[in-house]
């Protein structure tokens, strides 16, 4: 290269820097592997298939065999147990029966002779030896397992004298004028065992075995694993049948080969049959499967490769040439498209620049004068200059300019667009703006303020004094101008107006918190004062008057008011403080706001709350999906609240329906209205209206909080309003479609079950009874823990339904108690508290299922169903 010549420009290397063709293999290995792993895995599933086939086809021929085995066991047994009880045995004797024996077809082909054993183990008939002998040894041990048992005993494989061989002996305990330990037995040789183990189905060069109790072989066929007769099988096989009454595993034969072989228990023997077959055909065939798999998706992923990399040089080639020796390397036609049009595309591009280089001399003698002014700016720390021609669109920057707006000093720009592009998209379009309105008036100077986000990610305030020029026709030609960083200045403004907001908002936060909490206080010593005082007052009389008096009574009955009273503002506190902390946990289901007014009256009536108003309801249906039992809260919040602020004898109203697809209760009171300065916050934390000096309706300012934050759960909203006379509240929630109820709605007989429901409350226990009933399931009742608990235990039922609050016995302990008798059936909880402690503390006595009052057709269904 000659020193003239200018040297190639350096490649930046970014990630990724990998060549074409590592790309297309890269391409080919992931499209090829998945299909490649995909197959090899299909293949090892049929591999494994087709082994368990094998292995279903051994399990199915041992069960045929055995169930031919202990055909033949019975049979003689049966045959056996007849001739026991004949006429000709109990009153002929032995000569009378051995007399028949000759003369007469045996009871069973299959048995070679028939003995009889007196008690002490003598031969009383014999139609092997034709007589009467002495104490037969090979006879004594059935005579003994007989005699002990009572009962019909089989021995394995024995050997006999003489020449007729080895033979199974069956034998019958037999009462003989009276007298017990008497043995009748038969004998049935190995021809029988060997029939029907040749007879047993097996695998093509398989085989079949009969083996005794010892597992020593009585019948053995032909196959890979060959045995005699007595012969016994390997310690380690027989340690696996051992207390296996059937099975299928993988061993050894006495060859030392691999075999697969299936086992069955005959029961009635204590035998075992066994069905092998030879194991390296079947493991041959896998692993031919498996290695012509592998070979097939190597073979594909190579050929893969090999064409990605033919077709990759057919592509780098012309582009490396094209890098290195620019258009007019690449001589001839391209071999791809795209080469050939961006070749076309470089030498257009060359074409440009040329041109280009010819402009910038020519204008290079104009812009001298600008440049002298830029470089005077070169070591301006916070200052940039810019020179912008608007002929040419062309915009230049001095160092510190390029130090402003966070590029290098060699970055192109692109004319006043890319200077406006680098301005954010808040103050770009005003900046933009106010610039050609400035050139269309003719302005000579002005100033720009304009934030720009540094590369580093913070924000920048800029502040560039522009100076235009325009010629003879009043045009713009040029523009020039300085520019310097106002950040330090407009971040310091920035903080001190958002310091001065924080301040007033936190001193205005802390007073409402000080407010707060100094009424929070005097309500809670106001409420705590009346129930203790009350307390106080009736611990005094317990003190002095005598224990059975009515003043007594009465003082007992006083504390127990007062509890309950302040067992229900904690509760209410911590209701509160899980719903504002968002851990309510909500039953969801489809539930109609009309029917929960409903039942808000009905409590309101049976609790006395009403205190003389009267409760009216204009209700149209407005289903949603929520929690029937927070909803009912909700809307007893509502109507309470409303009550403490109308005066006796006036009316309240509850109004349910839909409207613009929600579904919408209003509570109305006639009370005097909400402040307008408490209206806004009429929801927050102990906020509450003027209430009388004796505040007897008490209450800490909760109730209208926990009313916000459950219809909040729910995903809807609650808004107070003024009318002429008195107030209103408004729920909103979103509306469902009312839950279809299908005619014949009845469960199929398979899910049908005994229940038990144990409920001390009649109207819950006949709903429930007839919800039950409905749904086709057999139902049992009781009224007391007590009464439930001998009804778990005696009628063991297969679900239980219990209520926590019973008299005699809570749930919690009926469970406790049915769990440690062995009661094994599904317990349900039934209870009207939904905190999660009192779900925990049903699972920890034993339930299986948590429910809370009350209780729907869909939601005891699910219950039932549930594992």
């Amino acid at each position: 290269m000659s020193p003239g010549t200018p040297s190639p420009p350096r490649l930046e290397r970014h990630w990724p820097a990998a060549s074409l063709r590592t790309y297309l293999v890269a391409v080919i290995l992931l499209a090829t592997f998945p299909l490649s792993a995909l197959m090899s895995w299909q293949i090892l599933m049929d591999a494994r298939a087709q082994q368990d086939q094998v292995e279903d086809g051994l399990a199915r021929s041992a069960a045929s065999f055995a169930q031919a085995v202990d055909s033949e066991l019975l049979a003689s047994l049966d045959a056996l147990t007849a001739l026991s009880h004949s006429e000709v045995l109990q009153e002929g004797g032995p000569g009378r029966l051995q007399q028949l024996w000759r003369w007469r077809p045996r009871p069973r082909r299959d048995w070679d002779s028939v003995f009889l054993l007196d008690p002490a183990g003598g031969v009383l008939f014999d139609t092997a030896s034709g007589g009467a002998e002495g104490p037969a040894p090979e006879l004594d041990g059935v005579r003994r397992l007989v005699t002990q048992r009572l009962q019909p005993a089989v021995s394995g494989l024995l050997p006999r004298d003489g020449t007729d061989g080895p033979a199974v002996i069956l034998a019958v305990p037999l009462v003989r004028e009276g007298e017990p330990g008497h043995v009748l037995g038969a004998r049935i040789g190995p021809a029988v065992w060997q029939r029907l183990a040749s007879g047993a189905s097996r695998p093509q060069g398989g085989y079949a075995a009969l083996l005794d109790a010892q597992y020593r072989t009585i019948s053995h066929t032909a196959g890979p694993e060959v045995a005699a007769a007595g012969d016994a099988l390997p310690p380690a096989t027989a340690q696996t049948l051992r207390g296996q009454p059937f099975g299928v595993h993988r061993a050894l034969n006495s060859e030392g080969r691999a075999v697969y072989a299936a086992w069955q228990a005959v029961p009635v023997a204590g035998w075992t049959v066994r069905v092998g077959t030879p194991a390296q055909p079947i493991d041959a065939g896998h692993r031919r499967a498996i290695l012509g798999a592998l070979a097939t998706s190597g073979a594909s992923l190579l050929l893969g490769v090999l064409l990605a990399a033919l077709a990759a040089r057919r592509v780098t080639r012309p582009l490396h040439q094209l890098a290195t020796g620019g258009p007019a390397r690449l001589a001839g036609p391209a071999p791809v498209k795209e080469v050939a049009l961006l070749r076309h595309a470089l030498l257009r591009s060359a074409q440009r620049d040329a041109a280009a280089r010819a402009r910038l001399e020519a204008t290079a003698e104009e812009l001298r004068e600008s440049h002298q002014l830029m470089a005077l700016a070169q070591e301006a720390g916070q200052v940039g200059f810019f020179h912008y021609r608007f002929g040419a669109d062309q915009l230049d920057w001095t160092p510190g300019q390029h130090r402003l707006f966070g590029t290098r000093p060699d970055t192109p720009m692109a004319g006043l667009a890319g200077w406006f592009a680098r301005i954010d998209g808040d103050d770009r379009d005003r900046v933009e703006r106010e610039f050609w309105t400035a050139c269309a008036l003719r302005r000579e100077g002005w100033t720009l303020e304009y934030c720009i986000t540094a590369p580093d990610g913070r924000s920048r305030w800029l502040s560039s004094r522009v100076t235009l020029h325009y010629d003879a026709d009043g045009r713009a030609v040029q523009m020039v101008g300085v520019t310097v960083d106002m950040t330090a200045h407009r971040e310091a403004q920035l903080q001190r107006e958002q310091l001065t907001e924080r301040a007033i908002a936190a001193r205005r936060q802390a007073e409402a918190a000080s407010r707060a909490k100094d009424e929070f206080l005097a309500m809670l010593s106001h409420e705590l004062r009346n129930p203790l005082g009350a307390v106080s007052a009736a611990v005094e009389v317990l003190e002095i008057a005598p224990a059975d008096s009515p003043s007594a009574t009465e003082a007992r009955g006083i504390i127990a008011r007062q509890t309950r009273n302040l067992a229900h503002m904690m509760d209410d506190l911590l209701d509160v403080g899980r719903a504002l902390a968002g851990k309510v946990r909500l039953l969801r289901q489809p539930v109609d706001l009309a029917a929960v007014a409903i039942r808000v009256r009905q409590t309101l009536s049976l609790t006395g709350e009403a205190g003389g108003h009267e409760l009216r309801l204009h209700l149209d249906e407005a289903w949603v999906e929520g929690d029937a039992v927070r909803l009912e809260q909700v809307v007893t919040q509502l109507v309470t609240n409303a009550f403490k602020y109308t005066p006796a004898g006036s009316p309240v109203d509850v109004s349910t329906g839909l409207q613009d697809g929600m579904a919408q209760l209003e509570v109305r009171d006639c009370g005097a209205g909400i402040p307008p300065e408490l209206l806004p916050r009429v929801f927050d934390l102990f906020v509450q209206g003027e209430r009388p000096l004796d505040r007897r309706a008490g209450g800490l300012g909760l109730g209208l909080t926990l009313v916000r934050s459950l219809v909040e759960l729910h995903g809807g909203t609650v808004s107070a309003a003024n009318l002429a006379r008195g107030s209103s509240f408004t729920v909103r929630l979103p509306a469902v479609a009312p839950p279809v109820r299908q005619a014949g709605d009845t469960l199929p007989p398979s899910r049908r079950r005994h229940v038990l429901v144990v409920e001390d409350n009649q109207d819950v226990l006949a709903a429930l009874r007839s919800k039950l009933e409905l749904d086709g399931h057999d139902v049992s009742t009781a009224s007391d823990g007590i009464d439930g608990l001998h009804c778990v235990l005696q009628l063991r039922p297969e679900v239980s339904i219990v209520d926590i609050g019973l008299p005699g016995l809570t749930g919690y302990e009926l469970a406790r108690h049915a769990r440690a008798a062995g009661y094994a059936g599904r317990m349900i909880a039934l209870s009207g508290y939904g905190r999660d402690r009192d779900a925990d503390d049903a699972y920890t006595a034993g339930f299986d299922a948590y429910l809370v009052k009350p209780v729907d057709r869909r939601q005891l269904r699910a219950s039932l169903e549930e594992r």
